[in-house]
């Protein structure tokens, strides 16, 4: 248990300088930290005896001197040293009252925050984390999915106080200040709630942010999960979104890991061989037809589904320039954009092409 663990920590600093075997019993008897570590699991029945009582009651069995103490207001535990002299007496006195304040103190430094940041990061094993859960009482039923808001600097601090004010603590979402750079925002989600939803939530904290702070910051949406074992994979899959989105995606900075299918696959694809298709594809005349305007032609036309007429409505332009504009890249390239497969051809390799210069 995290409790037991917590307390075999501080019994190792404190008994090094004493070196008397000391034993820490939960309320059955059983051994559950000692300075000798083989000892833990052993009973001593003679504890059950004494439960009941008053706090710090001291008594003597077989050569060992016995307190009684209680962590985190309601569990029973016992100290047990060998010996049964005044100086014994005396250090169980001194280790009880340090055990007390040193887990008071670790308990208030583990927050409910806290305990979800490490869930996040999965820094708890099984064990610590189910008891967490049933001493914080988490629903652990509830859907839930993780947003992560990643600043360009040391910013996050100035974001995490600002969004305290939209997610308060009270309301069923959990706000959680992870590093210097990334605040995460545990979103409780009901059945109603679709993807546009989300992502028009992140849209509106992407623009509370810019206008309450002026820092442009990335947010990626990690998937829904039913079960709070499984926040971790929403967590990683956030994050996940937020690095490949950042390479194919440059003129958003909201990103669902859902809706990157490709993006992700493309992420997978060893660096060389996207420097070896974006070497046979893109030719030096490529570079000089990708104008900042060819670039906009480009992306217009895949965006309206290779529409020329809206695509050109779009550009404000004839439909005839967008045509012209299309023949001089199947001149250049030899891809005809308005063919489907000429255009997915087109537009895999440009994203190999980005991803290669990103990483490089």
């Amino acid at each position: 248990m995290l409790m037991e663990k917590r307390m075999q920590k501080i019994l190792d600093n404190m008994v090094k300088s004493i070196q008397v075997e000391t034993d820490i019993l939960d309320s059955n008897g059983m051994i559950v930290a000692s300075s000798d570590k083989s000892r833990i699991g052993g009973i001593s029945p003679i504890v059950r005896s004494f439960s009941g009582e008053d706090e710090k009651a001291i008594f003597i069995d077989s050569n060992r001197t016995y307190m009684k103490f209680v962590a985190d207001k309601t569990m029973t535990y016992f100290l047990s040293m060998e010996g049964t002299n005044r100086v014994i007496r005396n250090y169980c006195l001194l280790l009880v009252s340090l055990m007390e304040a040193k887990l008071k103190n670790s308990l208030q430094k583990l927050d409910k925050e806290e305990v979800m940041r490490r869930i996040l990061l999965n820094q708890l094993e099984e064990l610590e984390l189910q008891e967490l859960v049933r001493d914080y009482k988490f629903d652990l039923g509830m859907f839930r999915c993780v947003y992560i808001i990643r600043t360009r600097g040391m910013e996050a601090d100035t974001i995490y106080k600002m969004l305290l004010k939209a997610f308060p603590r009270n309301q069923g979402d959990t706000l959680v200040m992870v590093d210097g750079m990334t605040v995460s925002l545990v979103k409780a989600v009901t059945r109603e709630m679709e993807e546009d939803d989300l992502l028009q939530l992140a849209a509106a904290i992407d623009e509370t942010i810019e206008n309450e702070t002026s820092i442009k910051a990335y947010i990626g949406i990690g998937g829904v999960k039913e079960n709070l074992f499984q926040l971790k994979d929403s967590y990683d899959e956030a994050s996940k979104a937020i690095e490949v989105g950042r390479i194919y995606n440059t003129s958003n900075r909201v990103y669902m890991y859902s809706t990157l299918l490709l993006e992700r696959f493309l992420s997978e694809v060893p660096l060389n061989l996207c420097e070896r298709y974006s070497k046979v594809l893109f030719v030096k005349e490529y570079k000089k037809l990708l104008t900042d305007e060819m670039i906009t032609t480009i992306e217009k036309f895949f965006e309206h589904s290779l529409n020329l007429s809206e695509t050109a409505r779009q550009l404000f332009i004839h439909r005839n320039t967008l045509v012209y504009r299309l023949d001089k890249i199947q001149k250049v390239m030899g891809l005809d954009l308005r063919n489907f497969h000429d255009a997915v051809t087109f537009k895999i390799m440009m994203m190999l092409m980005d991803r290669y210069t990103w990483e490089v």
